[in-house]
């Protein structure tokens, strides 16, 4: 049975420990998330029994409501650390990531689902839709911190940064047409996708542009007329991010996307002076409602019945998604960029499932389609072997880029290279 003092007690100390032992962590080869992910299995029902969410909340309303609020953090933090010079300098990349590689990710994993799991059409690309997007808290962690910045060029990290950033919004059009071919007449389903994903997308760049605008509007106003102080301001971003999101959705629009068009605003008008405390303050808060969304997560992880449920099958797909669903197409596309084999091998490795695929298996269930429980097993294994390919492969992975392109720095310093990457 749950308990409100025990979840505070366990949350707390999540956070206590990985805040005092992140860096270590990382070197290794672990992330704050994987061991947030663990913990939340631990304390579940399946092996301590120490919390049962379930018992309260349902498992759809817990997961639809924590990601979502963690992914506009998460997307506006990334945001903020994105300047103008970045999309300018990754522009190729970022329209390949989104433009080809994105919809490559969504049917390659639907068709994995089709022929490891049996899933009708319908079903298979509804399930792919929901692990199309990468993760941006689980992508930020994997690329961000000291070794990353010493062994990786910047426009490495941001173009998967970026790319992390816009496409949990963008993925909201896949889920929308699969969800439309799985429960409205086939007549209808075209025309109906068009309005809604139409509705959705133009409420989202409406309001986050009026919004960031009025943010930076606001922000100048705080610093001329001396309005704000020093220890307040930085949190202004933590409630845009939050004000977005219920607003874009009121209005029939998605939040997440209408929150990293905000943050994309906002920041490219940012003083620099005023980048980093404001930044520092909401990547703190962003962490905070990751690690709950993992530890979440792992209390409601169905373990007991992937196996029974999904077999072997459940497991080759796992692993289907995991290294089918992005390097075979992400490779040679990048590569028609001018971006270097190596550079392109690692973009096309790095795209973590995460938070971002947790809201869209808890968004589906709202369509009640047959066979929508074992969607979430799937997706939910899918998830979970993810994070743990990713979290065990990613430092060697940057190490590995350090020592065949010879980019490593100093610490302290951060990795560039002149000319196209490596």
């Amino acid at each position: 049975m749950i308990h409100a003092d025990r979840i505070l007690v366990l949350t707390g100390l999540a956070l206590v420990l990985l805040g005092l032992s992140s860096r270590a962590v990382k070197r290794y080869a672990l992330s704050p998330v994987l061991l947030a992910l663990g913990a939340g299995v631990l304390v579940g029902p399946h092996v301590l029994d120490l919390i049962e969410p379930e018992s309260v909340v349902p498992r759809v309303k817990l997961l639809e409501q924590l990601s979502r609020v963690a992914l506009a953090l998460s997307v506006f933090d990334i945001a903020l650390r994105t300047k103008p010079s970045d999309l300018r300098a990754n522009r190729g990349r970022i329209a390949v990531l989104l433009l080809v590689l994105m919809p490559a990710m969504w049917l390659v994993t639907a068709l994995g689902a089709s022929l490891l799991l049996g899933l009708p059409l319908a079903l298979a690309l509804l399930l792919g839709a929901t692990l199309t997007p990468t993760d941006p808290g689980v992508a930020s962690a994997l690329v961000a911190g000291v070794l990353p910045n010493r062994l990786l060029p910047r426009r490495v990290r941001m173009s998967l940064q970026v790319e992390a950033g816009a496409n949990d919004g963008l993925a909201l059009p896949f889920v929308l047409f699969a969800g439309l071919l799985a429960t409205a007449p086939n007549g209808q389903v075209l025309n109906r996708w068009a309005v809604e994903a139409g509705r959705e997308l133009g409420t989202a760049v409406v309001v986050g542009a009026l919004v960031g605008l009025l943010l930076l509007w606001l922000t100048d106003l705080a610093g001329i007329e001396r309005l704000a102080e020093e220890d307040w301001f930085p949190l202004a971003s933590t409630g845009v991010s939050l004000t977005v999101l219920g607003a874009a959705h009121i209005l029939g629009g998605t939040g997440i996307f209408a929150v990293f068009i905000a943050g994309l605003i906002f920041s490219e008008g940012l003083p620099e002076d005023l980048r980093q405390p404001i930044h520092t303050v909401h990547r703190s808060v962003t962490k905070v409602a990751l690690t709950v969304v993992f530890l979440a997560f792992g209390t409601v992880l169905p373990v007991d019945a992937w196996w029974p449920s999904l077999g072997g099958a459940g497991v080759a797909f796992a692993v289907w998604a995991l290294v089918m669903r992005r390097l075979p197409v992400g490779l040679p596309a990048l590569l028609l960029t001018s971006t270097g084999p190596v550079s392109s091998a690692f973009i096309g490795w790095s795209g973590p499932l995460g938070a971002a695929a947790i809201y869209y298996l808890a968004f589906i269930e709202r369509y009640d389609v047959a066979g929508g429980e074992r969607l979430f097993l799937a997706g939910s294994l899918a998830v979970t072997v993810s994070v743990l390919g990713h979290a065990l492969t990613s430092a060697l992975a940057v190490r590995a880029y350090g020592r065949v392109t010879g980019t490593e720095v100093e610490e302290g310093e951060r990795a560039e290279v002149d000319g196209p990457l490596p």
